[in-house]
């Protein structure tokens, strides 16, 4: 997924979503997470309300808590980058 910036989303990312802070904890696309929030990487792990998840990204906010987003928006946007990114992920350059 990509900002309306073109520039990548990824795992770590710090950004605003909708008008909340929040960090990008899990990218379902690249099979990317933070530590801790791998859980939901399992193709059968059905989610509350049914459906699994399989594409996009979950944003942890603070005032919100976890939000799926399944296409980029413009209602996201970067902030910065933080050091939660997971082992052998691309670095921010690399985009």
């Amino acid at each position: 997924m990509r900002y309306s910036t073109g520039q990548t989303i990824m795992v770590g990312d710090h950004v605003k979503v909708d008008g909340m802070a929040g960090i990008v904890v899990c990218d379902f696309d690249n099979r990317a997470f933070v530590a801790g929030y791998g859980g939901g990487d399992s193709p059968g792990a059905e989610m509350i309300g049914g459906g699994t998840l399989s594409s996009g990204i979950m944003v942890n906010t603070t005032e919100a808590g976890l939000i799926h987003y399944e296409q980029g928006s413009a209602h996201i946007l970067f902030v910065e980058v933080s050091g939660l990114q997971p082992p052998g992920a691309k670095l921010r350059s690399e985009d």
